[in-house]
């Protein structure tokens, strides 16, 4: 319980808070001013990955006495050490069970966030090398480009029976996908496909991601955090699927093209563990690529509003005043 009166404790436990107050707040604006454009919502919920890491040092410099029991007990409006010290079932004190939870979603971020990275790290001695295309994309590519303004990436072509497609590099940009995508795409799916690659591009997708997962790594603990960086990446997949769509005027063929990426996870009697995790992730995935069939099918081609930057300020600032009154 100590722990928790220290500035490092203080820390954990009001950025859970604050993060848990921005994310409500901007769900209840989200509902109460009909927010429902991606690009709106993508901006919104930066907010939540981000102000809870700043807000407590800048509050603790403006009154370093916020902190103190004082302030809990007549200033503030919700004092989360009082709710930590309650005993649930007058045996299992609050505040075991909320280092559970950090602990519980610290270990959820290791296993999905930095052990496919330390995997993706190792050396591999049977990668298989790139493929010369066996089919002309270079042309629909460079059509697309031209109507974006954009420079012709690379594409780059492995040797795998299973779709992949997706866009490495940050600066100098390569469109990496798979010899059974060729085959299988139809030339409209193949320009959705490609469109969509583009428009990450365009929009820096992979350089705000990296920015993103920095944000979501300092606050590992964060369930609530957790959360949100899967949104702002839901988010980021929806506005691109909607400029392609603007782009290339063919819905249906953007449709079928992610319902071609629909996983099947293997089953593996050996290590349930690992089976029931790839099962659980790859649920999630195919909800994804669904939501994302289902909003093209019933959007088609639509027009983003202009942001509201008003609502947007007056959303910050209180999320800024309460989150200042609670400890």
């Amino acid at each position: 319980m100590r722990f928790f009166d220290s500035y490092i404790g203080m820390f954990i436990v009001q950025s859970f808070l604050h993060s848990f107050v921005a994310l409500v707040i901007i769900e209840i604006a989200f509902y109460s001013w009909e927010i429902r454009d991606h690009l709106a919502r993508f901006r919104y919920r930066l907010l939540v990955l981000t102000l809870p890491i700043f807000i407590f040092p800048v509050y603790q410099l403006i009154n370093p006495d916020r902190g103190s029991m004082y302030f809990r007990e007549n200033t503030a409006l919700f004092n989360f050490n009082k709710w930590l010290a309650i005993r649930m079932w007058d045996i299992i004190p609050l505040y075991a069970l909320f280092f559970a939870l950090l602990s519980g979603t610290a270990l959820i971020f290791f296993l999905q966030e930095i052990l496919p990275i330390i995997r993706e790290r190792l050396p591999k001695p049977n990668r298989r090398p790139y493929l010369i295309p066996q089919r002309d994309i270079n042309g629909m590519l460079e059509d697309l480009c031209k109507k974006l303004g954009a420079a012709k990436p690379a594409v780059r072509v492995l040797d795998e029976s299973y779709p992949i497609l997706f866009t490495a590099g940050v600066k100098n940009h390569a469109i990496i996908l798979s010899k059974a995508l060729l085959e299988k795409f139809t030339d409209n799916q193949m320009e959705g496909a490609l469109a969509h690659e583009l428009v990450h591009i365009i929009r820096g997708s992979g350089i705000k991601t990296q920015i993103i997962y920095i944000l979501r790594m300092l606050m590992f603990y964060n369930p609530v955090s957790l959360i949100e960086f899967r949104r702002l990446v839901q988010d980021d997949e929806f506005i691109c699927d909607g400029i392609t769509v603007s782009l290339t005027k063919k819905p249906d063929a953007l449709a079928s093209a992610i319902s071609a990426f629909h996983s099947h996870p293997k089953e593996d009697k050996a290590a349930r563990l690992s089976g029931v995790k790839e099962t659980i992730e790859s649920h999630s995935h195919n909800l994804l690529l669904k939501e994302r069939v289902l909003r093209i099918q019933e959007r088609g081609v639509a027009e983003s509003p202009e942001f509201g930057w008003v609502k947007f300020i007056l959303t910050t600032l209180i999320i800024l005043k309460i989150n200042y009154m609670v400890v």
